[in-house]
């Protein structure tokens, strides 16, 4: 079936000078072309025609029409298509090798000269540009450098659109374009407070608690703006983690503290997916002094007075046995049976059972 598309591709290319096709023409044909529905189906259907206009695109042959509405099939496609090249004539002169050949690897359009449109020229032409005066330009973010180049801030971030990189072997470091972290809410203790005044051990270097959740950051943010301690200790900055969104965003921290000495402690829900993220925050920032934070983990076993159903997260196995090898299971015993039980019984304790009035309670002020 691929290589009929191929050919209806082609034909209508060079022949009807088309830059466009239907999908519902594409299928008339295939039927034509295969003898009917039965054959047809025989060959693949529709889910062999998805595959080979996924495995055209990734070619870099054809693409979508943006505009055009969903089939409403499964999978689902794009009901109009553009043909991108003419996969057997070169597009492009020796001349465009030879003169651009000194900052650039060219050797992959020599290779496929179906790839030699105007299209992609354009785009290689604004990087070779750019190369050309890299060590006079300043550093960038992705989106700034994609605007300036491709006229289109959001390009670079599309993984498809990075392809043309890759074949001319240039990296997002040699466009000097950085990805950036994004912000995450956080309060950070100021010179002067309350608990500053103390000049408590505590606070040397930089103490950082993350807290996945929203109305447990503002508790404790609450409860150190009053000069209290959180179970008998300080912390210099409080992180509003926001669930998951604090795996991409921890890189930010680098930007709002120059401190050489941070250790960071997290609270998570006790849940599979509080485990998941405390998991992939250890192996993403492998640099960062990170742990969990067992006093406030304990203090959420003893504050439930009952647990909650957990039926809507997936459960990974790793992300238990992860946490459960950074506790010391000497020192909490108690609490490590009690986090086996919850896992297997599919229940859960949030973060938010640690109140306002809570650490109130248990703060020595």
């Amino acid at each position: 079936m691929l290589s009929i598309i191929k050919q209806y591709i082609k034909d209508r290319y060079k022949i009807n000078r088309r830059k466009t096709f239907e999908l519902g023409e594409l299928e008339t044909y295939l039927l034509q072309k295969l003898g009917g529905e039965t054959a047809y189906s025989s060959a693949g259907g529709y889910h062999k025609l998805s595959r080979s206009l996924k495995n055209l695109a990734d070619e870099g042959l054809i693409g979508t029409v943006k505009n055009s509405p969903l089939n409403g099939k499964k999978p689902p496609l794009k009901t109009r298509w553009r043909i991108l090249i003419d996969n057997n004539e070169a597009g492009w002169d020796s001349k465009r090798f030879f003169r651009y050949s000194d900052l650039l690897d060219l050797s992959f359009y020599e290779r496929n000269p179906g790839y030699q449109t105007e299209e992609e020229w354009q785009k290689i032409e604004s990087v070779y540009n750019f190369l050309r005066e890299r060590e006079q330009r300043e550093w960038a973010s992705l989106e700034e450098r994609s605007l300036e180049l491709f006229a289109d801030e959001k390009y670079l971030s599309n993984s498809r659109n990075k392809a043309v990189l890759s074949r001319i072997k240039v990296s997002l470091a040699d466009l000097k374009a950085r990805k950036y972290g994004e912000m995450f809410i956080y309060w950070q203790m100021l010179k002067g407070s309350k608990v500053s005044a103390k000049k408590q051990p505590d606070l040397k270097g930089q103490q950082v608690l993350i807290l996945e959740n929203h109305s447990t950051f503002f508790s404790c943010k609450r409860v150190l703006q009053e000069g209290r301690d959180i179970l008998g200790k300080y912390y210099n900055m409080l992180i509003y983690g926001e669930g998951k969104k604090i795996i991409k965003s921890l890189s930010f921290l680098e930007e709002i503290s120059t401190a050489e000495d941070i250790r960071l402690f997290y609270l998570g829900d006790i849940d599979p997916e509080g485990f998941m993220i405390y998991r992939l925050l250890k192996e993403r920032y492998p640099g960062v002094e990170l742990e969990l934070c067992l006093p406030l983990y304990r203090e959420l076993l003893q504050a439930a007075e009952t647990s909650y159903p957990c039926s809507n997260q997936r459960r990974n196995e790793k992300d238990l046995k992860y946490i459960l090898n950074e506790i010391d299971a000497g020192k909490f015993s108690e609490e490590v049976r009690q986090l086996k039980e919850l896992w297997y019984n599919s229940k859960r304790l949030p973060q938010e059972l640690i109140t306002y009035e809570y650490l109130l309670k248990r703060s020595n002020l």
